[in-house]
């Protein structure tokens, strides 16, 4: 049942919240009434203010919800004297659909359906009464009034409670497309800085590293004030990002001396004491420019982003936790390790230096063993190069090519513990000359908004094939 809407944690988790909101608005009377009155005077402002300053506005559409059941049961209860009909089991069905058809034939006329609105809005009995005898609708008088007032809840929500703001790309990846553990599916948007996913190659499942952009929406009304705030949970606390902004706007001045003037004034947004930015600042590098985060210095770690905004009268609005897991760690170890020996006929090895010599009389095989990985691993290619242009990956003797990817696989890190292959060299059918097994191994990060520049080291040893 997870993943319908009778989930019973889910269901649970959202009454525990209404009855708790609820709760601590109702422990203030004076606030109660207060966000009760704004409520029946659709005065989103006062409404929203109550609920701030009682620090359960992240709860608005619940207390909205709770205030329109209530709303409605006294309006229908006072518009309707006889108490609703008991309709048995057996019987819904065959009611609903007489009810579709009352639905049906109130909706089609304008008129009517106004009247019927006018009388529920104005909670006048007396024309709601009239309406009902002269239809002889009765017996559905408790759910014309329902139906009615249901839908004028609904939109008296919207209106109350607009969405939160939302942080909408990090690292030019939109949010929709970072999962619950903060790993980001590309492309880009605009195209250009990460490629679409392509696992088999490495690409996917991307962390953010170096300075990640951060975009987002207000969703408020007469927004004065944000900030941006990151945490290691997805309750706090939390730290501001503080990061200058570089902006420009038109020049709309009188041109200085000696024409002719700059079409543009650049300027710097610096946020205030807590990490404010003024919303009126906000030039022409685009109103959901939000700021430049300078991620942590941590390897392979969870973080969560949060936007918050305040309208004019210091009323809060947040966003709700944003996932993104940060990576700005090398791969390791850092060179990676790569030895070389060669396997006698017996089994026995010997440890080869550098740029040693070797030929088909000295033993049967290399050993090459391989100690590369990243939490966030990508890639590691292992390739025989020298020689008059030679590049050849290298394959082991039961056809295992050492180079090799992710390939979807989170759980897949690369070479954690020293790992050995056995190759045969002269399967390679390259001249005799000297060259280098060059290993690289890259992780998947989002580095500076662009997947090209993820974090990535280098090894290599020489040896002389004869």
């Amino acid at each position: 049942m997870a993943d319908t809407p009778l989930n019973d944690q889910e269901r649970l988790a959202e009454l525990r919240d209404t009855g708790q909101a609820i709760a601590k608005l109702a422990a203030d009377e004076a606030a109660f009434t207060r966000a009760a009155e704004a409520f029946r005077a659709l005065d989103r402002d006062a409404f929203q203010a109550e609920l701030s300053k009682a620090q359960i506005l992240q709860h608005c559409r619940l207390i909205c919800r709770w205030f329109c059941s209530k709303h409605c049961i006294f309006v229908c209860m006072r518009l309707c004297k006889q108490p609703p009909v008991v309709v048995e089991p057996a019987d819904q069905i065959k009611e609903m659909l007489e009810f579709a058809g009352v639905t049906a034939r109130i909706a089609a006329d304008e008129e009517l359906l106004k009247a019927f609105m006018a009388a529920v809005d104005a909670v006048d009995d007396k024309a709601f009464s009239a309406l009902i005898k002269k239809l002889k609708l009765e017996r559905f008088c408790h759910q014309i009034c329902h139906f009615i007032c249901t839908v004028r809840c609904q939109r008296v929500c919207r209106w109350l409670c607009p969405p939160p703001p939302l942080i909408t790309e990090v690292g030019f990846i939109p949010t929709s497309r970072i999962d619950a553990l903060g790993r980001a599916t590309g492309p880009s948007f605009p195209p250009g800085t990460t490629p679409a996913d392509n696992k088999p190659a490495g690409i996917g499942d991307h962390p953010f590293g170096g300075i990640a952009n951060i975009r987002g929406v207000f969703n408020v009304a007469g927004a004065f004030q944000y900030k941006v705030e990151y945490s290691l949970t997805p309750v706090g606390p939390w730290t501001p990002i503080l990061t200058p902004i570089n902006d420009y706007q038109w020049n709309f001045g009188p041109p200085p001396p000696p024409p002719p003037f700059p079409p543009f004034i650049y300027y710097t947004r610096l946020p205030a004491a807590g990490g404010w930015y003024n919303v009126s600042e906000m030039g022409l590098i685009g109103p959901d420019y939000l700021t430049d985060w300078d991620t942590p210095a941590d390897r392979d770690q969870l973080y969560y982003l949060k936007l918050t905004v305040r309208n004019a009268a210091l009323v809060e609005f947040e966003s709700p936790a944003q996932p993104v897991r940060v990576d700005n760690g090398l791969p390791l170890p850092t060179p990676p390790l790569i030895d070389l020996a060669l396997q006698m006929p017996d089994g026995t090895r010997r440890k080869l230096g550098c740029c040693e010599s070797i030929s088909r009389g000295d033993g049967n095989l290399l050993v090459v063993t391989l100690q590369a990985w990243d939490e966030n691993f990508s890639a590691i290619s292992v390739n025989l190069i020298g020689g008059c242009g030679v590049s050849v990956p290298l394959v082991s003797t039961t056809a295992v090519p050492l180079s090799k990817t992710y390939n979807g696989n989170v759980a897949d890190t690369g070479y954690p513990l020293p790992t050995d292959f056995l190759v045969d060299p002269w399967s390679l059918k390259v001249d005799p000359c000297c060259y280098l097994i060059y290993v690289t191994v890259s992780d998947r990060a989002i580095v500076n908004n662009f997947l090209s520049g993820a974090h990535s080291v280098s090894n290599w040893r020489s040896i002389t094939i004869a």
